[in-house]
């Protein structure tokens, strides 16, 4: 019995805390000014920069590798949207990592990356790039499958545009983090990708980003 009232006495206390803790929460955010949000923008514009010289010393984590993919075409709604624009919803960008131990698909609804393949495929695209050897890569496609309503030549149209969206994310987010990274898109030999990852012919390799952080 005498536990029991106790626990009522504790139970109450703890809720009128909890308003307390509120009120004075509100009252904070009330007085406190809002961030000028466009100020932060203008900073990280400021600093946006292509970067091909990297501090190969330093490894991206599994962590920030997720956020740097979250904020370059991640779900930022409930409906399923995410925080790149795509040409009518198609949500046609698909995202790999490519690295030393193999390469990886990010499935945005769980926010993983999934291993797909134990082969190094970055030596198969980056050619004269061979700063990306010593990264690892995201690699956007566009599944053009998701766009065969309109033709091809609006399929090709409007996946450049959807991977210049995220392509674009990539960089904000690498700017804000003080790291590196640099769009590249030469020639890409598309079957050569497409057969190492065991992917159809609707799969495009667009752009490729080689992330990490500037050499000193």
């Amino acid at each position: 019995m005498l536990m029991k009232k106790f626990f009522g006495m504790a139970l109450s206390c703890a809720v009128l805390l909890l308003a307390l803790t509120a009120c004075n929460s509100n009252n904070a955010q009330q007085s406190a000014p809002a961030p000028d949000k466009l100020s932060v923008l203008k900073e990280i514009l400021q600093v946006r920069k292509s970067i091909r010289q990297f501090d190969t010393t330093k490894v991206v984590s599994d962590e920030v590798m997720l956020d740097i993919l979250w904020a370059a075409n991640g779900i930022n709604r409930e409906d399923g949207r995410r925080t790149a624009p795509s040409a009518v919803n198609a949500q046609d960008i698909v995202m790999y990592v490519c690295q030393g131990d193999g390469t990886y698909l990010y499935r945005p609804a769980e926010e993983v990356l999934e291993k797909v393949s134990g082969t190094d495929i970055r030596p198969i695209f980056a050619g004269r790039n061979s700063f990306a050897l010593n990264n690892p890569v995201i690699m956007l496609m566009s599944d053009y499958s998701k766009f065969s309503r309109f033709g091809a030549e609006a399929a090709a149209k409007f996946g450049a545009m959807d991977a210049g969206y995220v392509s674009q994310n990539i960089y904000m987010y690498c700017a804000a983090a003080d790291m590196a990274t640099v769009a590249c898109a030469p020639g890409i030999n598309q079957k050569a990708v497409q057969e190492a990852l065991m992917l159809p012919e609707t799969m495009i390799s667009l752009i490729y980003h080689p992330v990490g952080y500037p050499a000193e």
